[in-house]
């Protein structure tokens, strides 16, 4: 994340720690007219908004506000532990986790409000995510058109996830079972496959894949970026894979994350790479 001149000193940082309605909120942001944009990272299913804590410095250093959101049900509103919910997501897949990932799109687009409202932001708007994060991060572009570039990892367009099966365990097919009518409602609206024509216009799109992750299929990226590129104007989407990594390896890279967020914090100098 170079930038021209010194980076911000941890003494030049603000951390705060708040609630928009109620989400839980961590901010890390210059305390000076050196802010640049603003960037907003997503959590992976099981993550919180502190795990981003290292990252949001990293990008704070380099100018930008950056904050990080608990999804629903996660971090401090979660309504049951971790693992509980991880077996609850892959036991009844679009009944529970379509609501998580529909809401916490929603709940983004809603911090990034308040945000803008409350700070001076001069740049752009970034995002950023893990695989259910990376998902949401696709769906916040779609919807907000302030967002001018995401970067997203082990994400998908398609919210169906054909072909899905557990993690690490490649032959066992997940049945996803049924939606339930509101988290039908928040596919149909947000799912980025069902709406391409909502990422014709100026947007940078980076999704970083697992060339063996068959539990977030890449294949769907690469239909993503095939969809978009019939039509104009044409957005800029590179999907990059990572041959032999399957979901844990891709999501657990630290190489990889960094790799991601310098490529999205590049995009806060002059809008494009």
């Amino acid at each position: 994340m170079e930038r021209p001149g010194a980076p911000l000193k941890e003494t030049d940082l603000a951390r705060t720690g708040t609630t928009v309605g109620d989400v839980p909120v961590l901010m890390i942001g210059a305390r000076s007219a050196e802010r640049r944009g603003l960037v907003i990272l997503l959590p992976p299913l099981g993550g919180t908004k502190d795990q981003f804590e290292p990252e949001l410095r990293r990008l704070a250093a380099a100018g930008l506000i950056g904050v990080a959101i608990d999804p629903r049900r996660h971090g401090e509103r979660a309504d049951r532990p971790a693992g509980a919910l991880f077996d609850e997501v892959m036991a009844h897949f679009r009944q529970v986790m379509w609501p998580l990932l529909g809401g916490t799109v929603l709940d983004a687009m809603a911090v990034i409000d308040w945000v803008a409202a409350r700070f001076e932001v001069p740049g752009p708007v970034l995002a950023g995510g893990v695989s259910m994060g990376g998902d949401a991060a696709l769906a916040l572009a779609g919807i907000d058109p302030r967002v001018s570039r995401v970067a997203a990892i082990a994400a998908t367009a398609d919210w169906t996830r054909p072909g899905m099966t557990r993690i690490g365990r490649p032959q066992e097919t997940i049945d996803q079972g049924a939606a339930t009518p509101s988290g039908q409602w928040l596919r149909d609206q947000l799912e980025p496959m069902s709406h391409p024509d909502r990422y014709r216009r100026h947007l940078e799109i980076r999704c970083d894949v697992g060339g063996t992750d068959s539990h977030v299929p890449p294949e769907a990226m690469g239909r993503f970026a095939r969809l978009l590129a019939d039509g104009s104007p044409r957005p800029s989407i590179q999907v990059i894979e990572h041959p032999g990594l399957d979901h844990a390896e891709i999501c657990s890279s630290p190489q990889i994350l960094d790799e991601s967020l310098d490529w999205l914090a590049a995009g806060s100098d002059s809008g494009s790479d």
